[in-house]
């Protein structure tokens, strides 16, 4: 069984304190730890589009065997007041078509990039105040339980599709080769008219850049910025910004557009 951990990452704690105590969380409540691989894997601090790309693209991918994701982000707040009593977004879990299940801190877009494959989404009954750490008091022992076969802890049944819909003109993710996924789909270009070899204009951070659709980022030549479908999103892939460049000096596209953070929007435009 694989159960994998989806963490907002300190960039400046990659292996800190608190990410020890919550794995540690786990194994104390696993029937079987031996028997469960723990994949972790970062994500940046409180980027919640991050998250939900990353969940989406690890769920979907085939796997013959149980898969459990757990994402650890905590979301966006809209309000500045102080949360009484640390109250703060509660988890929820997922469990897809094809049997992976899911749970995760509920926000705008943690269940969007799986919202159609939901076959049962519930409450998870588990306390969302009293404690600052609920990652760590609070939730690793309720997702244990469902690894455990428990699921006794599900409560309310909700309906998927009042989850928002992902935009398609967004940031999501960017790869540690310095390419930047999008929320943008191969069909998305086909239906705007573009093919390989075309010129279009990439505007992203305040930033503007001249690329060419193609087939994949080394069908452009050095230096040129590549829109094209990228390792993720399965049978319709999601764009990415690829900038060729041979040597760690050169600019990668997340140098050349600023670092771009999840759900940051952008534009394509035909030349």
């Amino acid at each position: 069984m694989a159960i994998t951990l989806l963490h907002h990452l300190n960039d400046y704690a990659p292996s800190g304190l608190e990410f020890a105590e919550i794995k540690t969380k786990f194994i104390e409540h696993l029937d079987h730890p031996q028997n469960v691989i723990i994949h972790d894997t970062s994500i940046p601090p409180l980027d919640t589009m991050a998250l939900g790309f990353v969940t989406g693209q690890l769920a979907l991918t085939p796997f013959s065997q149980r898969m459990v994701i757990y994402g650890n982000c905590a979301p966006r707040r809209s309000s500045k007041k102080a949360a009484k009593n640390n109250i703060d977004h509660g988890i929820k879990y997922a469990k897809l078509d094809n049997g992976v299940e899911i749970i995760n801190v509920y926000s705008e877009y943690a269940f969007g990039f799986v919202k159609n494959h939901i076959a049962k989404l519930h409450n998870l009954n588990v306390p969302n105040q009293g404690s600052q750490f609920r990652s760590r008091d609070f939730f690793p022992k309720a997702v244990a339980k469902i690894i455990n076969g428990d699921y006794s802890d599900l409560g309310k049944k909700l309906n998927p599709q009042d989850i928002p819909d992902i935009p398609h003109n967004l940031v999501a993710w960017t790869d540690g080769f310095g390419n930047i996924k999008t929320t943008m789909r191969l069909s998305d270009l086909e239906k705007m008219g573009l093919k390989p070899g075309n010129k279009v204009q990439v505007i992203l951070n305040n930033v503007s850049m001249v690329g060419v659709i193609s087939i994949g980022g080394f069908q452009v030549d050095r230096g040129v910025l590549a829109i094209n479908a990228g390792s993720s999103g399965q049978d319709d892939p999601f764009i990415e910004l690829f900038l060729r460049v041979h040597h760690i000096s050169e600019k990668t596209a997340a140098v050349r557009f600023d670092y771009p953070t999840g759900g940051t929007p952008f534009e394509i435009k035909p030349l």
